[in-house]
């Protein structure tokens, strides 16, 4: 029996032992996994919200995604570690979240939804490792306070709206590898004053970079078959074709090569004033002047294409018979002629002056008809020499011409300038080969003879 009692007493003693072994670990095990979870709300291994009261957050590394929208509008946060664990990050995952500083994207993330840092304000700085081929449409659209990006290599695309209105980046170099940049991926970023694009970037959307006022170069690398660069404006690739030229240039002188203008290329241009189209550019397309500030613009004979524009220039400047003076004339801006044929319209109260080395043989002819040449300054103060006229204190010669104020003139075209101002006309009142009036002269000799005859009649009675 006492050996029954012993056996018992051992039994139960290896009970309490183990018990005792065990019990001190399960509350601690139970207390971690408390603390991990606190305020994350989780599907299986997916994040799906947190109701948490925000600061610094580390995601369980229990976590393997986020959920779209998990983190939505949590202004709370200012910041978040994002674990190994995580593969995959949905749409607009932390969108709004004003308070949201800093973030590094590891490299396990192999899925990225769109807009997921979009409109967080505060945002500084991000590490994109990501093993991600892309950075989807409007990922840090609004983020405008970003002033660095630290992006993979293996990002392949920049999608549409990636960093729209990232107003604080001041510089941009595409990651090598990267070959395509979406519409309005760099829209409004107001403070980006220079992009450097890598060789291997073979599609550029017109518009990726509108809005962009501050922006003064963009830089292609060498070796890029689709692109290059001249002057901080891009090309394609054998400067045939300007694409984009930067909004904050204020001169710009084009290639040589050049035989189109694109489509919005110098859209917004708003500091660029004048511009001189190359001789042998065939074509202007359409939109290539829209909302830019160019008021004077010279095309050559060789454009034969101007598509339509949102663009109201002061003059153009082109040659007789050419695509110029056509649209021109189609849109109502005035056109001023480089070979001395027209110069646009004039009032019906105008006087044409031709200037240059134009012939005018038949008008010199009928002006020697109507003046006479005087010695000295004469009191209408007109004066004439080597053929051409003047009056009224003006004068012009074969070599150079002037009219009122506000009227374009040339000294070397041999266009026409047309004035509404220094209009003379001839007087008609007939002078004598000295400029003296016949009548003053009739005048004259009547006193004379009338004192003659009175000197002749004393004379005769002092005789008598």
């Amino acid at each position: 029996m006492m050996k029954f009692f012993k056996a018992v007493q051992r039994v139960s003693l290896t009970i309490l032992i183990v018990c005792a072994m065990l019990l001190p670990g399960h509350p601690v095990m139970a207390s971690s996994t408390n603390e991990s979870t606190a305020g994350f709300t989780m599907s299986g291994t997916t994040v799906t919200g947190y109701t948490g009261s925000g600061g610094s957050i580390v995601i369980p590394d229990t976590a393997t995604a986020i959920a779209a929208g998990a983190f939505s509008g949590k202004s709370n946060i200012s910041a978040v570690t994002i674990p190994s664990s995580v593969t995959s990050i949905g749409n607009n995952a932390f969108a709004n979240c004003t308070g949201l500083t800093s973030v590094t994207v590891p490299g396990s993330v192999s899925s990225l939804g769109t807009g997921v840092f979009s409109g967080c304000t505060r945002l500084t700085s991000v590490s994109m490792q990501a093993s991600v081929s892309s950075i989807p449409s409007s990922t840090f659209s609004g983020c405008s306070a970003l002033t660095s990006v630290a992006i993979s290599s293996s990002i392949n695309s920049i999608g549409s709206s990636a960093f729209e209105n990232c107003k604080s980046l001041g510089a941009m170099a595409v990651p090598a590898g990267v070959t395509t940049i979406g519409s309005g991926a760099f829209r409004g970023c107001s403070g980006l004053s220079g992009i450097s694009i890598p060789a291997s970037t073979s599609s550029i959307a017109t518009d990726a970079f509108s809005g962009c006022s501050a922006l003064t170069t963009i830089n292609v690398a060498g070796g890029n078959g689709t692109y290059a660069s001249d002057g901080g404006c891009l090309y394609n690739a054998s400067y045939t074709k300007i694409l984009i030229c930067p909004q904050a240039k204020s001169s710009i002188a084009l290639n040589s090569a050049l035989k189109v203008i694109g489509g919005n290329a110098f859209n917004g241009c708003t500091r660029i004033t004048s511009l001189t189209v190359p001789s042998g550019a065939t074509s202007i397309e359409s939109g290539a002047f829209n909302n830019s500030a160019i008021t004077s613009i010279t095309i050559p004979k060789s454009v034969t294409s101007i598509g339509s524009q949102s663009w109201s220039p002061d003059i153009i400047y082109g040659y007789t018979g050419s695509e110029a003076e056509n649209y021109a004339a189609s849109n109502g801006y005035v056109f001023y002629a480089l070979d001395g044929e027209s110069s646009g319209d004039a009032d019906d109260d105008t006087t044409e002056i031709q200037t240059g080395n134009g012939n005018s043989t038949d008008d010199e002819e009928e002006n020697e008809n109507l003046m006479i040449d005087t010695d000295d300054n004469s009191s209408g103060g007109s004066s004439s020499s080597g053929g051409s006229t003047s009056s009224g204190g003006s004068s012009s010669s074969s070599s150079s011409s002037s009219g009122s104020s506000g009227n374009k003139s040339s000294s070397s075209s041999g266009a026409y300038a047309s004035t509404t101002s220094n209009v003379h006309e001839v007087d008609n009142t007939p002078k004598t080969g000295d400029g003296s009036d016949p009548k003053f002269m009739v005048c004259i000799a009547l006193v004379l003879v009338g004192c003659g005859c009175f000197l002749l009649a004393k004379r005769k009675t002092e005789q008598e």
